[in-house]
């Protein structure tokens, strides 16, 4: 900026005692028009075309033919056949014609201006409501769509460590209701609360048990090898278990299914309550799949869960339900 003209667009300052001032108030409505809202058709020009139209705008290349050369990185607009020249400042924005994409001049070059190009720095977004601080995107909309580009869509919700959440929160008038995720253990939990505050478990999925357990059930299924036993944690340290062994057609065979009371508590028992001759009670000796007779299916109670050992001749799968 000098004396004469403006900081921005160098408009000519009309001065006291000028003569023709109409002359310089023109030429700074020209430089305001030509310079405000600008299209641009080529971003690294190196030569001025020769026969430009009205308005044309372009940028003059950093590395221009020899008669640019002070004009590199200028930009130069055409009015009433001649050329105009401003020098941009950081923070002005034109509209690239080729890309057609907004650009903002950062001291040193034309970077992009979409919201697209910058949304990785973006501190927080509000769709038409008001994010937080600690609620860094929010959207109030009468539904959501996350859809895939091209094959799957995953969306990922991920925690520091297994004392911390990752879940989803279902709540009326802002007041949670129910939670499902990961919330401060190990495993997979539902939870429901009558106020937001109080919290009560419904269903879990622990990471130690290979099933679904509630505060009174649990169910589950799995494979064991021939000549082999799995230790299976039970819900609570008493309760009911009804063993059933899956046939290969998915039904099952009562001859070697059973229901039995255990205590897996620091006095571990187990007491058949409708068994057939072919399940067998152990009691509390563990197995290992070498303990049992061949051809019947063995269980036992100890501290903190059952084994279930398979003697039959080949791999099978067992149902065990749970209450207590």
């Amino acid at each position: 900026m000098t004396d004469d003209t403006t900081r921005t667009l160098s408009l000519p300052y009309l001065q006291p005692g000028q003569a023709l001032k109409t002359i310089t108030h023109n030429e700074a409505l020209q430089r305001l028009d030509a310079g405000l809202y600008l299209s641009i058709s080529n971003m690294a020009a190196a030569e001025l075309p020769l026969e430009p139209t009205e308005g044309d705008a372009l940028i003059i290349a950093e590395n221009p033919s020899a008669e640019l050369t002070t004009r590199a990185g200028h930009i130069a607009v055409s009015v009433a056949g001649v050329w105009t020249w401003f020098a941009p400042s950081p923070g002005w924005i034109i509209w690239d014609e080729t890309s057609q994409n907004l650009r903002v001049y950062d001291g040193a070059a034309w970077v992009s201006g979409t919201a697209s190009s910058m949304s990785d720095i973006l501190p927080k977004l509000g769709v038409n409501t008001s994010a937080q601080d600690h609620q860094r995107l929010a959207v109030s909309s009468d539904s959501s769509l996350f859809t895939h580009a091209g094959e799957s869509h995953r969306l990922t919700l991920n925690r520091a460590a297994d004392s911390d959440t990752a879940s989803l929160i279902f709540q009326t008038g802002f007041s949670g209701q129910a939670e499902f995720g990961l919330t401060g253990t190990s495993g997979l939990s539902l939870r429901t609360s009558p106020d937001g505050a109080n919290w009560s478990d419904r269903l879990s999925a622990p990471d130690d048990y290979p099933g679904l357990r509630a505060p009174a059930f649990g169910s589950l299924r799995l494979f064991i090898d021939s000549n082999d036993a799995a230790f299976i944690p039970t819900p609570e340290t008493g309760g009911l278990v009804a063993i059933i062994i899956v046939s290969e057609a998915g039904l099952t065979r009562a001859d070697r299914s059973g229901l039995l009371a255990y205590d897996t508590g620091q006095s571990p028992g187990l007491v058949s309550l409708a068994t057939t001759a072919l399940l067998i009670n152990h009691g509390s000796t563990p197995l290992d799949g070498t303990v049992g007779q061949n051809n019947r299916i063995g269980v036992s109670a100890v501290e903190g869960g059952l084994y279930v050992e398979n003697k039959l001749p080949t791999q099978r799968e067992f149902s065990l339900t749970f209450l207590c």
